[in-house]
C-alpha cells in the first residue's frame, strides 16, 4: 500500500481518504455477482476460529450438499503472523470446488450465501455475529493499521471491481454505512460522515455520475 500523508485518524486507526473517492456499485447483489468476492476465502484472527467452532453443528445444518462438513477441512493449518489482527496471527478459511466447478470458500454455498451468516440469522443472532471481520468489511480492509480500499481483491471482481466504473453509483464510504458502524461504532461513523460531507460529497458525486 502506498504511503499517504493525508490520513485521518480515529482513535488508534488511520483512515485512507480513498474510501471517500473510490466508486462502488449500488450495493451487494448476489443475483448479479453470486458472491464472487468470497471465492478466495478470508483471513481472520486466530482466536476467531473458536467463535466459529462453537456453532459447528448449526453451521453444518445450513451447509448444502456440496460443502465440506468435515470441520477439519474448514481452516488452514498454518498461522500467518499479522499485527492487524488482535492476537497477532491470522488463519485462513479453506477452499473447495463447488458444484459449478468454482473454487470458493468452504462457507460459501451453492446460492452464493455465507453459511456463517445464514447460521447466525437462523439462530437469532446478529447476522454478523460469527462472520469474520474482513468478510463483513469488503470492499474495505485494514492494512498496517490503515482502513483503506481493498484494491488487490477488487481487481479480480467482475461486477463491483474498480475497473467496472460503468456500474458505480456511489462511493465506497456511502455504500458501507452499516459495515462502518459495525466496525467503528456510531461515533466513528459520524466522524467520517462529517469529514465526507465537508470535503468530498458534492465533488465526488459529480465525478461518479459523469
Amino acid at each position: 500500500m502506498e504511503e499517504n500523508t493525508n490520513y485521518l485518524e480515529y482513535k488508534d486507526l488511520k483512515i485512507d481518504p480513498v474510501i471517500f473517492t473510490q466508486g462502488f456499485v449500488p450495493g451487494c447483489d448476489m443475483r448479479i455477482c453470486g458472491g464472487q468476492c468470497c471465492n478466495w476465502g478470508v483471513y481472520m484472527d486466530r482466536d476467531f476460529e473458536k467463535v466459529v467452532m462453537n456453532y459447528e453443528t448449526q453451521i453444518k445444518e445450513e451447509m448444502d450438499e456440496f460443502q465440506p462438513k468435515d470441520s477439519s477441512r474448514w481452516f488452514e493449518k498454518e498461522l500467518e503472523p499479522d499485527e492487524d489482527f488482535p492476537s497477532g496471527y491470522a488463519i485462513g478459511t479453506e477452499l473447495y470446488i463447488s458444484s459449478l466447478g468454482v473454487t470458493q470458500c468452504v462457507f460459501k454455498d451453492k446460492r452464493g450465501y455465507c453459511s456463517l451468516q445464514v447460521t447466525a440469522v437462523n439462530n437469532g443472532m446478529h447476522k454478523w455475529e460469527i462472520k469474520p471481520k474482513y468478510c463483513i468489511m469488503y470492499p474495505l480492509t485494514i492494512v498496517d493499521n490503515v482502513l483503506t480500499y481493498d484494491s488487490d481483491h477488487s481487481d479480480r471482481l467482475d461486477y463491483c471491481g474498480r475497473s467496472h466504473t460503468e456500474n458505480f453509483t456511489q462511493t465506497v464510504f456511502e455504500a458501507m454505512t452499516e459495515e462502518i458502524k459495525f466496525i467503528l461504532g456510531e461515533d466513528g461513523y459520524k466522524f467520517l460522515l462529517e469529514h465526507f460531507n465537508n470535503n468530498y460529497k458534492k465533488k465526488v458525486q459529480i465525478e461518479i455520475l459523469k
